[in-house]
């Protein structure tokens, strides 16, 4: 064994170096080293597996998903109609009162279209709430007018008899 700091030779069992006197640090004992005989393995016996047994599989009855909702066409092209058909016949004198309902109609049929995803068709039901609001108001406007002359003709001889 040596010295780690002056490098002389140091006897076994010394503390300190006895040429400059440093502490040697002490090798750790070196453990005694048994060889061993390999022991026989014991070879396994083969047991037999047990074989799953196939259990019967109960399954619930799969309901049948709804069909996706179609896009409806029907109300946008409805209230395009009933727009189409109400602004014109507003116009006609006593066929105009049926342009009211028609109009009335066409707005709830165009609003119900306008709230479903219809895409391209959208446009097709503004127009047709356009055309149906115009033709209802200028129905309500015309027969309110016509209803006004008639009450006022009619009321005419009356308010003269009284003042």
């Amino acid at each position: 064994m040596y010295c780690s700091s002056c490098g002389s030779s140091v006897n076994e069992g010394q503390s300190f170096c006895p040429n400059c006197g440093a502490p040697v640090a002490q090798p750790a004992p070196q453990p005694a080293v048994q060889v061993q005989q390999p022991q026989p393995v014991a070879q396994p016996v083969a047991q037999p597996v047990p074989q799953p047994v196939a259990k019967p599989v109960y399954t619930q009855p799969v309901a049948a998903s709804p069909a996706p909702a179609k896009k409806s066409r029907g109300f946008a092209i409805a209230g395009f109609i009933l727009g189409l058909y109400t602004l014109p016949m507003s116009w006609v004198i006593f066929l105009n009162i049926i342009s009211v309902f028609t109009g009335l109609a066409g707005v709830i049929v165009s609003i119900i279209a306008l709230t479903k995803k219809n895409g391209r068709l959208k446009a097709m039901a503004v127009i047709g709430l356009i055309m149906s609001s115009l033709g209802m108001i200028y129905s309500i406007l015309s027969w309110a007018s016509m209803y006004s002359n008639e009450v006022y003709n009619f009321m005419t001889p009356i308010f003269d008899l009284l003042y």
